[in-house]
């Protein structure tokens, strides 16, 4: 192996490290008690019927997924499968995550709460890849 694939190969170590770390975060965040909630309700702190926590799983999982498109790389299989990939990996740790809240007395299993994350997940995948190909335009000029 040479110097150049090691280095490769520890960066794509240290972004798949970062993604389960991250998503390390995600979960701890999700199984302590939210101030001012009762039953793990987000509560309706905003307008228009926006909980307390909802903008919490979108940016979560929404950085989750773009975490996830960083780690797994686009270039193998298509910007496309990456974002399928980064999404559906993000969407299934977030309704884990809903499903480990579900027995924790401060906390509950929210479909609502499942549906932002997934909602967060899409905008952080489609953002990441956006980002990396305008990156990649950038530089190829």
């Amino acid at each position: 192996m040479t110097d150049s694939e090691e280095s490769n190969e520890a960066a794509r170590r240290r972004r798949r490290r970062d993604a389960f770390a991250f998503g390390l975060v995600v979960l701890s965040a999700s199984v302590v008690p939210v101030p001012g909630t009762a039953g793990g309700t987000g509560g309706t702190a905003f307008p228009f019927g926006v909980g307390l926590t909802d903008p919490f799983h979108l940016v979560g999982y929404a950085v989750l997924a773009a975490l996830v498109v960083r780690a797994r790389g686009h270039r193998r299989r298509g910007r496309a499968v990456a974002v399928v990939v980064a999404v559906a990996v993000a969407v299934a740790v977030g309704f884990g995550v809903e499903l480990v809240q579900a027995p924790i007395p401060w906390r509950s299993f929210a479909w609502r709460d499942a549906a932002i994350n997934a909602a967060g997940a899409v905008v952080g995948g489609v953002a990441a890849v956006a980002a990396v190909a305008a990156v990649a335009r950038q530089s190829a000029r």
